[in-house]
């Protein structure tokens, strides 16, 4: 401790070590815990919680408590804390492997990192002393670079940037400097810093805002190209890479060690790092300490290429200072603390002190949402800061307080440079995501000169172009001016091109040949508007440029051909120059401009972005949104059309609309027309529905095209038009669509979407508006009152059609069906209400084929079930159990229906049952087919010989889990008749459950049988249908997974079978869809499982929860008490016991909420909790 000139010093030693366990807890906790909340995780969350206090009270006793001279150290330390700086001068290994911000006053329970003024690692070994920097005044200089290598299904492009920006503009904007690396490539890096130092005016921090990671790339077979060669024979352990971008390699990306970073900014006078990036602060000690000889060789320089991260290796060739995260951190946490420090340091703070309030600021602020669930988390100690003493880039002011920067979820972005007085001002809740959009805008232009943003009405693309050009101009995008103009009204070449006489005119006019604009005529003032475009860099925004080439297509333009001529010819002219156009548009605008612009097109908003969106308004309005799952169902409805959700939002929050049932009444309403939406087109199109809406569309359609436009009221949300083609054939057609063909269909539509009704999606599907239902009721009510019957009878019995259809397709091979499936869902569910309200039970079973293929694939058998417990009355007699008179046909499939989900409820002796008498039942129905010449079997007998066989099949699965050795016989009846009849998918589904039946029943248990079983059907199976290949490579991993069981029971394991094992779940997680929740949570527990006898345990317990979190989601809840045993076992094998038994103890609820049918899960879980306590108890014993 160093008070005036008179130091006291203390030495201690001690010895502190955090086990492999403790350290896997702690970056679960920061990283892993907010993404995977299930229970038992908030327990054991707050056993780390306990465990950093205990880690921090340890540390204290071992520094203060060591000795005398410590105590004594501490006592006058304590006195004057808050204007203490702490210093962590260590070897290089323990700077980064203890985590000394922790460090904890038994006194008063407080951290020191909070309560002392600074807390900083120090590093003092550097390879090349750090030039102190040139303090003066502001502003602060940074240069981001956003580094998205995964484009957009990254982290969002803005994630950090904009609610720094944000934050930061409640104080003095002029004070930052913020410009962002364009592109973000390391070469284009070193061409910025070296441009900045050479005009005098280096930056005074480079932020990385990115993905970091810590490996071994000395022997990586897939780095390729430059850094192939830099790492080769240099780098020979694992350390710290930050990912650049670079378009110019396979991966799109490039790694850059510590050493070359920190070079570069050594060499262009950048003392100030700040990486946001995962790990960027990791380093990890060897396995087993060095040989006593290389330890001995080993100097503290070649220590940080040892043990060293990132952040070390750029101090160590010479940096200031670096501020790096140690764990990955959340998005609102990096941006509350680099705001903090940005924030302190422009005010005079030294670099360790912004840090410090960047870290307190955390400590006050802990409550994180992830997935719009509010939870406390204490990443407050996640930022560390190493520095190479106290840095300060400015001078301190006087009267400095702790300063308070308020970061929202969208705030306003401060303006820098000339922005066009009509550039629309940002919404009254502010601007929310569009990262995607904005990132594509933003790389865009680092190679083009024009762009086009295109989307349908209300989807903010006018919005989307102002914030960019907000964003664009205050991160240095563009060193001009910003204009805008609108093509709303006609506005021809010239009177475009008076925007730059408005803007430049007074400078022209100073010229040393003065220029009057307003005496220019048309091609002068073309010519000297380009002369100025070529000389000063503009992004000019040409707004709603689709009345140009007549909008909606088909209606005259005011603009002539010749006027639209001259507007491309000027874009064509203006890409020589230094000007960038970003154009807005509904549609593509491919017949006007070709392939002159670069054309993007707004997608909708993600759910993420429509929550916080929803929360502003309501934060407008004085309401706190905290149930977010009620609202999501709207949420959903609009289909991410902002101006969509503002205006539903504002009416559900006017009309008190708060419990979800009411919420899903209401939407129910607008999906049917109901309920018409409150607007007000007084207030133009941007922000009325109605106005947006309207515009284009009142002189479209003819009164025959109103007619059919009207049908879509029976419409939930999709249409495939040739569902329309279907309801003009057969018995309940409806004669206004009499001879509709396909061709003519799709151009009705196509004009219904340019006008922003319908949104095009491909191959004749579309998206109806969401605000629009109510505008189609009316019409429907116009044209076909008294006829409303009819129509609703034509619509049933289209969906009834399509539905067979997509369910043929499915069994035909073409799993794709299933995403359409999805969209038509809601109208499925609508023709299957409709029929059983009007008196056709059974148009809603067939209504419900398709829906069960989906429900089937995306897990959701509770739902299916609900809809299969309505129906069931329609059809059995509650009795007998029997089929309804008239009903036997559609009998045999509802009884399938409850036999499925009396399997999924595991209650195996009522599936037995039933399962018997439909056997009985289809047998008898296919009997006379089963005899006949195979050429004499007309369409109606090869249904029902396929019926039978998958009852057979079904019957087989049952015998299987009771153990009935009689399901062999009857898999191989059903698959010799598959091969006998063609019914070549019968065959392989049946190969593989006769595969599954010989690794699982004991009294035949056969691996080899199994494997070719397994085998032979994956050959069956279409490279097209991914589901079933996915379930083959699963089930073939299964297999090996017992063969390699048997050979450790034998005591000479096999490890190539654990190897095939892994192989074939990798394939099967491959081949599955991401919405085939059943079977990846079952690929993942079963990965789990091979980790396990690995020894893997971190990664098993990682596949495992991810199982878990699928399976909760599906809502089994037998498998979710299955697979966090598996956890607890795994725990347990890692002497993790006391998360092990929080585990246990979740199983065990789980496996008694499912009564009977989990009793034999319950003993096992309780056998488990038994042998962990007596474990526990006795670890305590030994300790004590």
């Amino acid at each position: 401790m160093r008070e005036g000139e008179f130091p006291q010093t203390a030495d201690v030693s001690f010895k502190f070590e955090l086990s492999d366990q403790d350290q896997e807890r702690l970056r679960w906790y920061f990283e892993d815990y907010l993404q995977y909340p299930q229970e038992p995780a908030p327990s054991i969350a707050q056993q780390a919680e306990s465990q950093m206090a205990e880690i921090g009270l340890d540390l204290f006793a071992k520094i203060f408590r060591g000795n005398d001279q410590a105590s004594d150290i501490w006592a006058e330390a304590k006195r004057n804390l808050n204007d203490t700086r702490i210093e962590i001068v260590t070897q290089v290994q323990e700077a980064t492997a203890i985590p000394w911000e922790l460090i904890c006053d038994p006194g008063t329970a407080q951290p020191l990192a909070m309560v002392a003024s600074s807390f900083m690692r120090t590093y003092t070994q550097a390879a090349i002393p750090p030039r102190p920097p040139q303090t003066g005044s502001g502003p602060i200089r940074i240069l981001l670079a956003i580094c998205r290598p995964s484009g957009d299904e990254d982290v969002p492009f803005r994630s950090v940037a904009s609610r720094v920006i944000s934050g930061l503009s409640k104080g003095d904007g002029s004070r930052f400097q913020l410009d962002l690396l364009r592109p973000p490539t390391f070469d284009q890096l070193g061409k910025v810093l070296r441009k900045a130092k050479e005009d005098g005016k280096p930056y005074h921090v480079f932020h990385f805002d990115g993905h970091g990671t810590y490996e071994d790339l000395s022997g990586s077979p897939g780095l390729s190209g430059p850094n192939r060669n830099i790492f080769a024979g240099q780098r020979t352990g694992a350390c710290g890479y930050l990912l650049f971008e670079n378009p110019l390699k396979k991966e799109k990306m490039e790694l850059i060690d510590g050493t070359r970073l920190g070079n570069l900014l050594r060499e262009t006078n950048v003392p100030i790092t700040v990486l946001n990036a995962c790990r960027s602060a990791y380093a990890e000690s060897p396995n087993v300490p060095a040989a006593a000889e290389e330890a001995a060789q080993m100097d503290s320089h070649a220590r940080v290429r040892a043990f060293g991260s990132l952040a070390q290796e750029v101090m160590h060739s010479g940096t200031s200072g670096v501020v790096a995260m140690r764990y990955v951190v959340y998005v609102v946490t990096a941006a509350q603390f680099v705001a903090e420090l940005y924030d302190a340091l422009v005010r005079g703070r030294t670099l360790e002190e912004a840090v410090s309030l960047g870290r307190k600021n955390l400590y006050d602020q802990q409550v994180r949402e992830i997935a719009f669930r509010e939870r406390t988390l204490q990443d407050w100690s996640v930022p560390v800061v190493f520095g190479a003493g106290s840095l300060a880039l400015f001078p301190r002011e006087k009267g400095d307080k702790k300063l308070e920067v308020k970061i929202g979820e969208a705030e306003i972005i401060p303006e820098r440079g000339y922005l066009d007085e009509n550039l629309p001002p940002s919404p009254d809740t502010g601007f929310f995501g569009r990262d995607e959009t904005l990132q594509t805008i933003d790389r865009a232009f680092d190679s083009h000169k024009i762009v086009l943003l295109h989307a349908y009405a209300g989807h903010g693309k006018t919005a989307a172009a102002a914030e960019f050009a907000r964003w664009y101009s205050l991160t240095g995008g563009v060193d001009g001016p910003v204009l805008f103009t609108s093509f709303e009204r006609h506005k021809p070449l010239p009177r475009v091109l008076d925007k730059i006489g408005q803007v430049f005119g007074e400078i022209l006019e100073h010229q040393e040949q003065p220029i009057h604009w307003s005496t220019l005529d048309n091609a002068q003032r073309r010519s000297a508007a380009i002369k100025v475009l070529k000389q000063v860099p503009v992004l000019w925004i040409w707004d709603n440029v689709e009345p140009v080439a007549g909008f909606p297509k088909g209606t005259e333009s005011a603009w002539s051909s010749q006027e639209q001529q001259e507007l491309v010819d000027f874009l064509r002219a203006a890409r020589e120059t230094k000007a960038k156009f970003l154009l807005t548009s509904r549609r593509d605008e491919k017949e006007w401009l070709g392939d002159l612009p670069r054309s993007i097109s707004v997608p909708p908003m993600p759910m993420f972005e429509r929550v916080e969106l929803a929360r502003a308004i309501a934060d407008k309005r004085g309401h706190r949104l905290v149930d977010i799952d009620s609202l999501k169902p709207l949420l959903r409805y609009t289909e991410g059309n902002p101006l969509t959700l503002t205006v539903l939002v504002g009416q559900v929050l006017r009309e008190g609309l708060i419990e979800k049932d009411k919420i899903e009444r209401f939407v129910d309403q607008l999906r049917s027309g109901e309920k018409e939406i409150e607007d007000d087109e007084n207030q133009g199109r941007s922000k009325s529905l109605g106005a947006s809406l309207r515009y284009g569309s009142e002189n479209a359609f003819d009164d025959s095209e109103r007619r059919i436009l009207a049908l879509l009221s029976l419409f939930q949300g999709f249409v495939y038009v040739d569902t329309f083609r279907v309801m003009g054939t057969g018995p309940f057609s409806l004669k206004e669509l009499h001879g509709l063909d396909l061709e003519q269909g799709r151009k009705l539509f196509d004009r219904a979407a340019e006008v922003g009704m319908l949104t095009a999606l491909g191959n004749g599907y579309y998206r109806i508006h969401p605000a629009l239902p109510w505008f189609f009721r009316s019409l429907f009510q116009h044209y076909y009152k008294g006829r409303e019957e009819e129509a609703d009878r034509a619509f049933v019995e289209a969906e009834r059609r399509l539905s067979n259809y997509y369910l043929g397709q499915f069994d035909a091979g073409h799993p794709e069906v299933i995403s359409v499936l999805a969209y038509e869902e809601a109208n499925l569910l609508y023709a299957r209400q409709l029929a059983l309200e009007k008196g056709w039970p059974s148009a809603a079973i067939w209504s419900m084929q398709g829906l069960k293929k989906l429900y089937d694939q995306t897990g959701r058998w509770i739902e299916w079930g609900r809809l299969v417990e309505e129906v069931v009355p329609y059809f059995v007699d509650a009795k007998t159990g029997g089929p309804l008179p008239g009903q036997e046909r559609d009998w045999s499939t509802v009884t399938g229906y409850q036999v499925n989900l009396k399997i999924k409820s595991r209650q195996w002796d009522d599936a037995l049952k039933l399962q018997k008498k439909k056997v009985e039942w289809d047998h008898e129905i296919a009997g006379p087919a089963l005899t006949m010449d195979l050429n004499k079997i007309d369409e109606m007998n090869w249904v029902n010989i396929r019926n039978y066989l998958v009852s057979l099949g079904q019957l087989a699965r049952i015998q299987v889990e009771i153990g009935d050795k009689e399901c062999i016989r009857n898999y191989k009846e059903a698959i010799e008749a598959g091969e006998k009849y063609g019914l070549r998918e019968i065959s392989a589904s049946y190969s593989m459950n006769l595969g599954i039946a010989y690794k699982t029943l004991a009294q035949i248990r056969n691996l080899g049988e199994a494997d070719y079983w397994c085998r032979r059907s994956l050959d069956l199976t279409p490279e097209s249908s991914f589901m079933d290949r996915g379930r083959c490579f699963v089930n073939l991993g299964n297999v090996a997974s017992e063969r390699f069981k048997d050979t450790l029971q034998s005591g000479e394991p096999e490890v190539k079978y654990l190897q095939d094992s892994l192989d074939f779940y990798h394939k099967g997680l491959e081949a599955f869809p991401a919405d085939a929740k059943d079977e990846l949570a079952a690929t993942h527990n079963a990965l789990g499982v091979i980790y396990d006898y690995s020894s893997m345990f971190d990664e098993a317990i990682k596949q495992y929860q991810k199982a878990i979190y699928l399976i909760d989601e599906v809502g089994d809840t037998y498998r979710a008490g299955a697979t966090r045993l598996n956890v607890a076992k795994s725990l347990a094998k890692a002497n993790r016991l006391s998360d092990a038994l929080e585990y246990a103890r979740s199983a065990l609820e789980k496996f008694k909420a499912c009564g009977s049918a989990g009793a034999d899960g319950w003993r096992r879980a309780q056998n488990l909790i038994t042998r962990l306590e007596e474990d526990l108890r006795s670890k305590v014993d030994q300790a004590s």
